[in-house]
Formats: structure tokens, C-alpha cells, sequence
């Protein structure tokens, strides 16, 4: 398995924590209409399955597991 790159985990934890917050601010208008027809509002993804929250969690970890011994350069 190919390792990510910091860019790659700090790219995917920016686009989570956009995710998340455009659900915040604009509940079901930030739902895609297929996702709302199938019963998953912007409630189910905020409350009853937290899956928005946990994909920042992830990626945070991801980062941290990456940079604890700090940042360096590739050598390759």
C-alpha cells in the first residue's frame, strides 16, 4: 500500500472539516437529494450517525501519526 503524503492527509482533512461545516450551517440543503430520498438528512449525518465528525477525526489522527516525529523532507 502506497503511503500518503502530509499533503495528501492535510488535503482530505480540509476538505472533511468543509464537509462537516457546510452541513452545520446549511443542514439539508447541503444533503444531496438522492441521500435526503434514501431517509439520510443532514440529522442522520450529524446526530444519529456522526459520519462527518468521524471523517475529521480520522484524517486528524492520520496527521498526527504522520508528523509526530515532525515533518521531513522526502528523501526519495
Amino acid at each position: 500500500m502506497k503511503k500518503r503524503t502530509i499533503e495528501e492527509i492535510q488535503n482530505d482533512l480540509d476538505k472533511a472539516k468543509l464537509r462537516l461545516k457546510d452541513v452545520q450551517e446549511n443542514g439539508d440543503l447541503a444533503i444531496s437529494k438522492y441521500d435526503l430520498s434514501m431517509g439520510y438528512d443532514a440529522d442522520f449525518y450529524l446526530n444519529r450517525c456522526p459520519i462527518l465528525a468521524n471523517h475529521v477525526t480520522y484524517y486528524e489522527r492520520q496527521l498526527e501519526e504522520a508528523t509526530k516525529h515532525g515533518i521531513q523532507a522526502s528523501l526519495f
